[in-house]
């Protein structure tokens, strides 16, 4: 109760900022809903229901495992997510060099964040687990040393341009990352960086097969359920920790449950599905 009584103060910037991630940030995987129709799930009920329920399943086994053992369990999305979101900005085309590259820019943000803000980062970790915060940061120390190798191994490889804007890119997200409180900052990449580029992206492989009318239906209903359930549970929590605490819980923890399923499907399927293309095309 202690840790979630620090947050009590959080200022406007950081409600906005949790605020942004709900409304603009998680509607970029409610666009699942739009790709499970691109696969042709959606037009048989049986395929239909178990992309749902699996999905659903996956979501709630998270939120599962973490009231179980909340450190492992944000240790594990932390961990998810430098690789999720990294892949999402990478520009690498060969396997291997994808891979560095996918650390070097997931770990700036995740690593980077905690580090430049320890001190508030730390009340929002505390919160999140609910006990003490060591292995947490003992994990981030070692994303931080692994994200510096993978910088300058990331620099070597890339041609002249391309090195050219890698840099500008991860220098403006330093800047972003030591200026803005730890909320904010994730919030200015999380929406305007990682879910633009996933909107992006997701058209380029919707367009042929599902119309925008679908596309946004399917998106704006996703979004819908997620909002509505994640409106229950923050009643609830409200009531027992306090406005700012439940927000940032439901949040984080529901961003971590649905980014497994989410990650699965567009970092495992699709991208195994769109490897295999060509192929299957000679």
């Amino acid at each position: 109760m202690s840790s979630l009584a620090m947050l009590s103060n959080l200022d406007t910037l950081n409600t906005l900022a949790l605020l942004a991630v709900v409304f603009i940030g998680l509607p970029h995987g409610a666009m699942d809903g739009a790709l499970a129709v691109h696969f042709g799930w959606m037009k048989r009920p049986l395929f239909a229901s178990t992309f749902l329920i699996t999905y659903v399943g996956l979501a709630a086994v998270v939120v599962f495992l973490w009231s179980i053992n909340p450190v492992v369990s944000f240790v594990a999305f932390l961990a998810i997510s430098v690789y999720h979101f990294g892949r999402g900005d990478s520009t690498s085309t060969q396997t291997g060099r994808e891979v560095v590259e996918s650390l070097a820019r997931g770990g700036l943000v995740i690593g980077g964040i905690s580090h430049f803000h320890p001190a508030e980062a730390d009340a929002v970790f505390s919160a999140l687990v609910g006990s003490t915060t060591t292995g947490v940061w003992l994990f981030l120390d070692a994303v931080v040393a692994l994200t510096a190798v993978c910088l300058v191994e990331s620099m070597l490889f890339k041609q002249r341009g391309e090195r050219s804007r890698f840099l500008i890119e991860m220098s403006f997200l330093t800047v972003v990352f030591i200026t803005l409180p730890p909320l904010a900052g994730f919030a200015v990449y999380f929406c305007l960086v990682h879910s633009m580029r996933h909107f992006s992206a997701m058209r380029g492989v919707l367009q042929a097969t599902v119309s925008t009318l679908r596309i946004t239906q399917t998106t704006v209903v996703f979004s819908l359920l997620t909002w509505a359930f994640g409106l229950l549970v923050f009643a609830q929590r409200t009531a027992s920790v306090g406005v700012e605490p439940a927000l940032l819980q439901v949040v984080f923890i529901g961003l971590a449950a649905l980014t497994v399923p989410h990650m699965l499907l567009i970092d495992g399927w699709l991208n195994r599905v769109e490897s295999s293309a060509p192929a299957n095309d000679a």
